[in-house]
């Protein structure tokens, strides 16, 4: 049997040692903060819960949890979402 964190912890540290962008190698999101007033997420997996005050994403690698108030999805592609708000943390769960 495959273990498959193993191997996505290989490419990050292969991306490392070349000096490559992991997000890219990995497979991982890239999460842009501007200003504490917008989150956009590049190479997503969708959207596991919603509201107001909290929105969940499936980063592939781990679930991103953007906590704020006043958050409203305001773009979202199979690819690319932008999250507009008052944020108050981005925090990673692996």
């Amino acid at each position: 049997m495959k273990n498959s964190g193993r191997g996505k912890n290989a490419l990050f540290r292969a991306a490392e040692f070349f000096d490559l962008p992991g997000d890219i190698i990995a497979g991982a999101s890239r999460v842009e903060i501007v200003g504490g007033r917008e989150v956009m997420i590049e190479n997503h997996g969708g959207i596991i819960e919603y509201d107001s005050t909290e929105i969940k994403v499936n980063g592939n690698t781990s679930v991103i949890s953007i906590k704020g108030a006043n958050l409203e999805l305001r773009s979202m592609t199979a690819t690319e979402m932008s999250v507009r708000g008052q944020i108050f943390g981005v925090e990673f769960q692996y």
